[in-house]
């Protein structure tokens, strides 16, 4: 997303929250009681568990495979559904063709007036985390921020929320738990100091033994289809993991098949590293080891940390942030220090 100027204080994110359901409930006025309903509640209910549950349109995600990768299909299929709002940063040929699928569909779009080209993570398969710089006039690389929901006013608050910086409010309508919006942006600071990415914050937040709860493995997205959208707090909180298995059980009922492909990569571990790649291990983590074989891994991109796995066949992990790398009892290397990560959930 784009760097905010200046993030909003609490107090200004509450006037604006106050303001907004003032105005809502007023528009509300033919009800005997006024409520707000679908991605609107989040502003008063801050539905972190999404306890409603909507049901996804499977015409829509038939009209949306073969143009968007599986975690993008997620969010509009759950921002068309009413459940929280989505945001995405798409080109502008694939901005049009989307806005013909929510004209037949039904939902709403709206999209951001820049365009920017994302600045790529190094060792990290081609993710993006951050903003480099505005694109130029006819530069087909640059991408706009896109906001989905199931009306027009609701996908315009969104971005008008993300470009004012109220980090607060907009959270609270992409359907982030209130423990993982405050983590957030505890944690941006220090994130925005290498390459936006919360990964280890929530790590070192995370208590407790590996492995982890298995719904909260974010670093696996970095490999494929995941369950949530959002840095959480920790690895075992039970706020985003309520939000893994709501969005498991909607992408189920959509399409079975479909949603184990979530839930398989939910159940892998992941070795991370700031700056020479991610790397996924298929294998459980027992007695405090991984083994595994040459087809039991993945790595975002190839680099030393991958040469060490190669020549290996098993991680022995001392720590969060120090593993050992051996074949039988050979030692073949270790890594150790603050940009390193073993993310344990299987």
């Amino acid at each position: 997303m784009p760097p905010a100027a200046n993030r909003l204080s609490a107090e200004s994110s509450q006037r604006i929250r106050d303001a907004l359901t003032e105005t809502l409930l007023r528009e509300c006025s033919d009800a005997i009681e006024p409520r707000l309903h679908g991605a609107w509640s989040l502003l008063i209910e801050d539905g972190c568990t999404w306890k409603a549950q909507a049901r996804l349109d499977n015409g829509l995600l038939c009209a949306l495979r073969g143009h968007f990768g599986s975690n993008i299909i997620r969010e509009i299929l759950l921002a068309a559904a009413g459940v929280k709002i989505s945001r995405t940063c798409l080109s502008d040929a694939r901005l049009e063709l989307l806005r013909g699928i929510a004209e037949e569909h039904g939902f709403e779009i709206a999209a951001g007036s820049e365009r920017y080209i994302h600045r790529r993570d190094s060792g990290k398969g081609g993710s993006s985390n951050s903003i480099e710089r505005l694109a130029l006039p006819g530069e087909e690389a640059g991408l706009r921020n896109v906001y989905i929901g199931t009306d027009a006013s609701l996908a315009k608050t969104g971005e008008m929320l993300e470009e004012s910086g109220d980090d607060e409010n907009f959270g609270r309508l992409l359907g982030i738990p209130s423990c993982c919006r405050e983590a957030y942006i505890r944690a941006s600071p220090l994130a925005s100091a290498s390459q936006n990415d919360c990964v280890l914050p929530a790590l070192d937040n995370t208590n407790g033994q590996m492995p982890y709860d298995s719904w909260v493995n974010y670093p696996a997205a970095y490999f494929g289809p995941g369950l949530i959208s959002f840095f959480p707090c920790s690895f075992v909180c039970s706020n985003a993991a309520a939000v893994a298995r709501s969005s498991f059980e909607m992408l189920s009922v959509c399409d079975a098949a479909w949603a184990q492909s979530f839930l398989k990569l939910q159940k892998t571990n992941v070795l991370y590293t700031e700056y020479d790649g991610l790397h996924l291990f298929r294998r459980p983590l027992v007695d405090g080891c991984i083994r595994y074989g040459p087809l039991d891994y993945i790595s975002t991109e190839p680099g030393r940390v991958t040469e060490l796995i190669s020549q290996g066949s098993l991680i022995e992990v001392h720590g969060k942030h120090s593993v050992l790398i051996r074949r039988g009892s050979e030692y073949i290397g270790s890594l150790d220090g603050p940009d390193v990560g073993m993310c344990a959930f299987y």
